[in-house]
């Protein structure tokens, strides 16, 4: 993987298979950042910042709690949730707070030992309306494809229940991210996402490419999530309630 900062450009998609069919995709961007070297990126006025408003704009606040180093705070993390090894650098796949607005449906801490190897994933995975997060820890034991299960632990659609089993798949190469996350119940396959990202040099003028392509995407993917929740409701797709409520569909 490429030390330093970049552009990712790809797709990213979401499949339902029962008990309808349903799916998407879209063309999007999210940055490769590089925990270590944050400090290496001036501030660029309106068009790029740290902490202050911006086009795209780096907020400490809008991920992991804990330390003020998010280094530092990944390294805790991933010991709370189990995790052995040496975590000697992290780089982060997100989108960044867009005219001061950000939202990020998943998050992902890439985790590399002092080899440079990759060895977990950190998934800050965050739910809407709720505006909640939950944290898992995806071991990796081969970057060129690793596989991974467990249970479901955290809401996030209310179209799926809780009762599922996750099915990870990750590819890392040194110019290209895939992931897919396949959702099962009881055997069945019920619904997956999946993203495929191209690294991209990280440029003022690169970044100014992606304000014309798509100058609002954290309001682009809010709005496409109720858009498509009201898509499945139309199909009469059942409707769990968040468990702190109920989880029986209605």
């Amino acid at each position: 993987m490429p030390s330093g900062h970049a552009l990712l450009m790809g797709e990213v998609g979401h499949k339902r298979y029962l008990p309808k069919v349903h799916g998407f995709d879209y063309q999007v961007h999210y940055f490769w950042l590089d925990l270590d070297e944050l400090e290496r990126i001036p501030a660029k006025g309106w068009l790029w910042s740290k902490a202050r408003f911006a086009a795209c704009s780096y907020r400490r606040a809008d991920y992991l709690a804990g330390a003020t180093d998010l280094t530092a705070a990944v390294r805790q993390k991933v010991c709370e949730l189990g995790f052995t090894g040496t975590v000697a650098k992290v780089c982060m796949m997100s989108p960044l707070a867009n005219w001061g607005y950000y939202f990020s449906p998943l998050t992902l801490y890439y985790c590399f030992d002092q080899s440079a190897q990759l060895v977990a994933l950190l998934a800050e995975v965050s739910n809407t309306p709720w505006n909640e997060r939950h944290y898992y820890l995806v071991p990796v034991t081969d970057a060129a494809r690793s596989y991974y299960q467990h249970d479901k632990a955290f809401h996030v659609s209310p179209f799926n229940p809780m009762d599922m089993q996750y099915h990870w798949s990750v590819c890392a190469e040194p110019d290209r991210l895939e992931l897919s996350i396949t959702n099962f119940k009881a055997e069945q396959k019920i619904f997956s996402a999946w993203f495929d990202l191209r690294m991209q040099p990280f440029s003022l003028a690169s970044l100014k490419g992606l304000l014309i392509r798509r100058p609002w995407q954290n309001v682009q993917v809010m709005t496409r999530i109720y858009w498509h929740a009201v898509k499945l409701f139309i199909k009469a797709v059942p409707v769990y309630g968040h468990p702190k409520s109920k989880e029986t569909p209605r």
